[in-house]
Order: C-alpha cells, then structure tokens, then sequence
C-alpha cells in the first residue's frame, strides 16, 4: 500500500481565521474561466483548472520566444545566418496556437460547494467532463508537500483523494490549511457565513434560517470563536442556541 495511505485526511476543523481567503465581491466573476462563479448562502463555485492555466502559460511563453527571436533576426544580415531563424519559429508558433486552443476549448471544471445539503462537486483530472458529487463529511483531503524540477520542497498544498475511484484534484498550495479552513466553516451551515463582502448580502437570510431552526450547534469545531455579523445577532444567538 502505498504510504500516501497511511497518512491520516486533514480534520474538519476550522484552525484558521480567514484572512487571505476571504471571498471578496470583486472576485466573484460570473461566467469567466478560472474565477468564483458564486458565493452565496447556498453555493461557493470556483473554475479550477490545472491544464487551462498551464495552456494558457505555455501559449504566452511560446508567443514570448517567437516574437523576441524575430526581432533579433530583423537587425542581422542574412548571410550570417546559417539557417533562417524566422523559418525555424514557425514549430513555435504552431505549438503555442495548438496550447491556446486547448486552453479554450478544455473542459470547464468547477468546485461547488453546496452548504445547505452538505455536498461537495469536485472534477476529474485532465479532459474528463465528470465531477464527482459526496457528502462533504466523506471528503478526504490530506497535506502534501509541492517541488521543484530538482525535487526540493518548495512548499505544501492541499488534495482530495479518493481511492475507490482514484480521483485526486490539487485545491490549494496558497495558505492551504487556511483554505481549508474556509471550506469547513462554509460548510458548516449551522455557523454564520465566513468573512467576506461577497457574503455581506446574504448574512441576514443566513441568520433567519439558521433562527427557524433553533439555532442548532455547529457541525465541525473551531479553534476560535465564530460571532455573528452584529451583537444583537450574537445575543439572540446565545439565547436561543446557547452558543
């Protein structure tokens, strides 16, 4: 077996305050790739997607080479060059339109995070159209450590694993552990929405709900406290729910 198995999944517990993952109204893009499609008090949908951005990366780098490769050949003359550098760019450009195609026309791949039934969708690697929907207490998301070419450790991020039908799908190697913070306490309907003015909006129909059902305690523990959005809120809290 391997030793990946071995190590324990990351708990559901909020360890972390939110800080350089607050979802911010400005980040939220609907219908543009590689951004937050919605942040609500029902659904957090982000576009992920590892082969689009790498495209993407790749094209911009081809196009970069190509272009800079021209302009030093304009100033030479040509029969100093052996063999027409202009001409051998050619492979250059044909591969960094084949990478920008596919960075358009990859499947679209999305993380969606639904608070009120407790579900989480994540994708398939690669071309694969298929995401997976479970229960977000089935989740298995473990730390593993990011390298360079050289294999150095340059830092850690944070995946999902799922051996039964060997889906992983890298979330995060920005301040992981507080990203997963921020999904657990998403995730946790009984608590109030995460810092963030893309929830600003929704924080007091996420209150209401959570005051017709009597407040019930949260679903995951948190290394610290949790208010509500004003004392007021937080007092008819401690009334009612006792937390």
């Amino acid at each position: 077996m391997s030793s990946f198995w071995k190590d324990k999944p990351l708990e559901k517990v909020i360890r972390y305050q939110i800080d350089y993952h607050q979802i911010k109204q400005e980040r939220v893009k609907p219908s543009k790739r590689l951004e937050i499609q919605e942040a609500n008090d029902q659904f957090f949908v982000k576009n992920v997607s590892t082969l689009m951005s790498s495209a993407k990366f790749c094209f911009f780098l081809g196009l970069g080479i190509v272009v800079f490769t021209y302009l030093i050949t304009l100033g030479l003359p040509k029969e100093k060059i052996f063999i027409d550098l202009r001409l051998a760019l050619i492979p250059f450009f044909i591969v960094s339109l084949i990478f920008l195609i596919m960075h358009y026309m990859a499947p679209i791949k999305e993380i969606v995070l639904d608070r009120l039934h407790g579900k989480i969708t994540y994708p398939r690697l690669f071309g694969n159209k298929e995401h997976r929907t479970i229960q977000f207490d089935s989740l298995h998301v473990y730390a593993a450590m990011t390298t360079s070419g050289d294999m150095a450790v340059t830092g850690k991020k944070i995946r999902i694993k799922d051996r039964k039908y060997s889906y992983t799908w890298d979330l995060e190697s920005t301040y992981p552990e507080e990203y997963w913070s921020f999904m657990v306490w998403y995730m946790d309907k009984n608590r109030p929405l995460p810092p963030g003015t893309a929830f600003d909006e929704y924080r007091q129909q996420d209150f209401e709900r959570r005051k017709a059902e009597g407040f019930p305690k949260p679903l995951y523990p948190s290394r610290f406290e949790t208010p509500e959005a004003t004392p007021a809120q937080q007092r008819e809290r401690k009334k009612i729910g006792g937390w």
